[in-house]
């Protein structure tokens, strides 16, 4: 019985130093895993302020453009000729030619 036993105790001590190395390697790996969960975060946080500072500079550029165009619209509203000017100011080039003619 005591060969038993002590073949048992060989036997628990083997699974044990077993249990003990597959629980050092998943500590480890847990560890590796833990830093790159870190550096992930870190990149994101980096990539959410660039993200935000390219949505600030849109909005910008969008505000931009909108001035720009009323800018544009409100000079061509300015400097719009209806037709009766044009009329007109063909008119008064003819009477000039006519009176230069003359």
């Amino acid at each position: 019985m005591s060969d038993q036993i002590q073949t048992l105790i060989v036997s628990i001590r083997e699974k044990f130093s077993l249990v003990k190395e597959q629980l050092l390697t998943e500590k480890a790996e847990n560890k590796e895993l833990k830093n790159e969960v870190e550096e992930l975060k870190s990149q994101l946080e980096v990539q959410k302020s660039k993200l935000n500072s390219l949505e600030v500079e849109l909005e910008e550029t969008k505000n931009n453009e909108n001035d720009f165009s009323e800018q544009v619209i409100s000079r061509s509203e300015g400097t719009m000729i209806t037709e009766e000017q044009i009329d007109g100011l063909v008119k008064e080039i003819d009477y000039c030619i006519g009176q230069l003619k003359k």
